[in-house]
């Protein structure tokens, strides 16, 4: 794995055998930036849309024809658009997506007919999944603002078009991105990135650098919905313990615990300030989840050796591009669950139980 900058703007490569290469352009612009709840959500789907020299029906036929794709996803960190394509391709896909974030048109006709019907979509098939919903009220307990912030546009807050375009000249700048290669030359991606529209983005701040969230505990939430029934537990980490949860992660996930097959998710997920690591167990019997939600509390309220996982998470991160720090493994054994976790229940929540019961 290689790191270089060129103008600000930071690159990042694995170079792997192949003929398949993947293009990241990572804006810090995700929804804990969002000067209006969904926002970053809306800017998003405006990607790949009309640009000022390529409609957007011409940008997927001619990457159709050189037989990659493109996709632009937000979480809430970042407004990622991707491109996956044969190697020798890497120059159309470095300018395809320079082109997207330097000119794209929005014209106003997309928002309502285009770009707001997508977004609904993505709001409906998110909200049909129970251990989504658990994990964005843990989100809403947790840090409230910023990273509690919602990350789909669920049309409480108006956007507009022109909001849309402040918010993009804002996030849409040289010290704002990241730009991710894999299978991919590092000294090809830089030169081909300095030769593009990435060049001619405006100067502007590295949102990630101010962030700082603040941290709330021993919170719960609870949502009745029809459907499957989610009980889920988030833990707010500090960056100086990301080894520590990195492992935990790797524990829980594995053999090494003794109740995993109880869990039906565990997710770390890091951030440059902070990380946050949730684990859920789903069934479509309420009076099940909370039975095994109770056991794998239960279970960590014990202390559990976790060195053993070290290994297997540091397999696991070396499959990542990156990570917003640097993640030492150094001191890491055992982990004792304390009363500072909070909870989030979904479903069939008069059969659920409440935080004090676990």
């Amino acid at each position: 794995m290689l790191r270089s900058s060129a103008r600000h703007y930071s690159i990042v490569t694995k170079d792997l055998p192949g003929n398949l290469s993947v293009l990241r352009v990572k804006v810090h612009a995700g929804s804990r930036y969002a000067n209006k709840d969904g926002i970053a959500h809306l800017l998003s789907r405006f990607n790949f849309q009309n640009t000022n020299t390529k409609s957007a029906l011409r940008l997927v036929r001619e990457s159709e024809l050189l037989g990659g794709c493109t996709k632009s996803t937000v979480d809430r960190e970042y407004i990622t658009l991707e491109a996956r394509f044969l190697k020798e391709n890497l120059p159309y896909y470095v300018n395809a997506l320079s082109n997207v974030l330097y000119k794209t048109s929005f014209r106003p006709h997309e928002l309502p007919e285009s770009v707001i019907p997508a977004a609904k979509y993505d709001l409906a098939v998110a909200d049909s999944n129970p251990i989504f919903q658990a994990e964005d009220l843990l989100y809403n307990i947790s840090f409230r603002n910023g990273l509690g912030n919602p990350v789909l546009y669920d049309s409480v807050e108006k956007v507009s078009i022109d909001d849309l375009k402040e918010f993009s000249s804002k996030v849409y700048t040289k010290e704002n991105i990241e730009i991710e290669g894999v299978g991919i030359n590092e000294a090809d991606l830089k030169k081909f990135v300095t030769e593009s529209l990435f060049n001619s983005l405006p100067q502007g701040s590295n949102l990630a650098s101010s962030a700082k969230s603040e941290i709330f505990t021993g919170k719960e939430s609870r949502l009745r919905r029809i459907g499957e029934s989610v009980a889920s537990v988030g833990i707010p980490v500090a960056s100086k313990d990301f080894g520590k949860f990195q492992a935990l992660e790797a524990y829980l996930s594995s053999e090494l615990f003794p109740l995993t097959d109880l869990l039906s998710e565990v997710k770390f997920t890091k951030y440059p300030d902070v990380g946050f690591l949730t684990f859920s167990v789903k069934n479509g019997d309420a009076t099940v989840v909370s039975e095994n939600i109770k056991k794998v509390v239960g279970e960590l309220k014990k202390s559990q050796d976790i060195s053993k996982a070290t290994e297997l998470a540091k397999l696991k991160l070396g499959t990542e591009t990156s990570s917003p720090v640097d993640i030492k493994f150094d001191g890491v054994k055992d982990f004792k669950l304390d009363d500072k976790f909070n909870f989030a229940a979904v479903g069939d929540v008069s059969k659920l139980p409440f935080r004090d019961q676990l």
